[in-house]
């Protein structure tokens, strides 16, 4: 027989307080039956009667296991790839304290949403490379997160056939992919994405890929930040990035996902991730597994009988 919780001090020092109390309590009651000249014979078999019972709650509690069964156990879950905009822009104001850490500190909020989900991190901007693959590593990712910046690129521009190619790549390259349904999650702002090429959207679609996209800033844009001051043209004017909303809207419809957004009025991160949480998940692989049975639904009905005897077994004290 197998135990699933094994005793602890703690039981141990509760189970001897209660012995010593009942058995207190037994030794006075038999005294007074004596001394009013009634039987104790009741008294004694309430005794036993309530050490098994005990003793047995005590044995249900520990979980008792014996004898096994084969169970088949079924593994599903999703891919998803955070496709992250690190472009100067994405370090406007607009959004407080920035557009591209509130997405941060949203993200770390609710990432635990997605519990049975693998995760990874692509950025972009004028390029693309995979910040952190494909994990369950909640840490890990939060500590990723926490990384991003729009000084990960050199060059300026914001390119994203080459953030999707990427991720295209990755879930092609991978064996587990091709069974577990694929979402990929956007965060922009939609400046200066040009064209998306064709070859692109062909292959989102068949893959199946699940394309949701987070709109992050306003349409009354802000000042990109640029350390202690402000990004300037090649005139010394202030630059203002606007959210281009339109844009990201329609490269959603023709990926057919969804368009949410991110500002200090509208936060869509949760719903964002809910999303995900409705989707489908694909079935990755099935295993047979052999567990133990636990009987301690045996134990503890025979403790309910012997307490059921016990409440029906009177004590006389009076002797007529």
């Amino acid at each position: 027989m197998n135990w699933i919780k094994p005793l602890t001090i703690v039981e141990y020092v509760f189970i001897g307080i209660f012995l010593l109390v009942y058995i207190v309590y037994f030794i006075r009651t038999y005294i007074i039956a004596k001394r009013l000249g009634t039987t104790s014979r009741s008294v004694v078999i309430k005794f036993f009667i309530r050490i098994a019972y005990l003793g047995l709650c005590i044995i249900g509690l520990l979980g008792p296991s014996f004898g096994v069964s084969e169970i088949e156990a079924q593994a599903s879950g999703k891919d998803v790839y955070f496709a992250f905009d690190v472009s100067k822009s994405m370090d406007a104001v607009d959004i407080e304290p920035t557009r591209l850490e509130k997405v941060k500190f949203e993200l770390i909020k609710n990432l635990n949403t997605l519990k049975s989900d693998r995760i990874g991190i692509v950025v972009f901007s004028s390029n693309a490379y995979v910040h952190i693959p494909l994990t369950y590593d909640k840490d890990a990712l939060n500590l990723f997160i926490q990384k991003l910046g729009s000084d990960l690129f050199i060059e300026s521009g914001t390119d994203i056939n080459t953030a999707l190619k990427l991720i295209q790549t990755k879930y092609n390259s991978s064996s587990a992919s091709n069974r577990r349904a694929k979402v990929i999650i956007m965060a922009s702002d939609g400046e200066d994405f040009g064209q998306l090429e064709s070859e692109v959207i062909q292959d989102l679609r068949k893959n199946r890929v699940n394309f949701l996209v987070l709109g992050v800033g306003t349409s009354q844009g802000g000042k990109i930040k640029e350390g202690a001051n402000f990004k300037k043209d090649k005139n010394g004017v202030e630059i203002i990035s606007k959210l281009d909303a339109d844009y990201l809207k329609q490269l959603a419809k023709v990926l057919g996902g969804k368009y949410f957004q991110l500002s200090n009025q509208v936060n869509d991160v949760q719903a964002v991730l809910k999303e995900v949480g409705q989707l489908e998940n694909n079935w990755v692989d099935t295993r047979k597994m052999t567990v133990a049975n636990n009987k301690y639904f045996y134990f503890v009905f025979l403790a309910l009988a012997l307490m059921i005897i016990d409440i029906l077994i009177t004590i006389r004290t009076i002797k007529l």
